[in-house]
């Protein structure tokens, strides 16, 4: 599962990328993010663009 990611470099040999090169910055800014976040204050995503509706969704719910 590591190795989801194919591109192709000039000489359409296939070039694998783990998953992690694309998840971890932007799990490091989420972090980054919520760590500032005091706790019961309404989490601002729209200063993260990243991040997708359903995330927001989800972590609304929980609370």
């Amino acid at each position: 599962m590591r190795d989801l990611c194919i591109n192709r470099n000039n000489h359409q040999k296939p070039t694998f990328h783990p998953l992690g090169d694309f998840l971890n910055p932007a799990l490091a800014l989420l972090g980054q993010g919520l760590k500032k976040s005091p706790i019961g204050q309404k989490l601002d995503f729209a200063n993260h663009p990243y991040l997708c509706k359903g995330l927001y969704r989800y972590i609304m719910r929980r609370k």
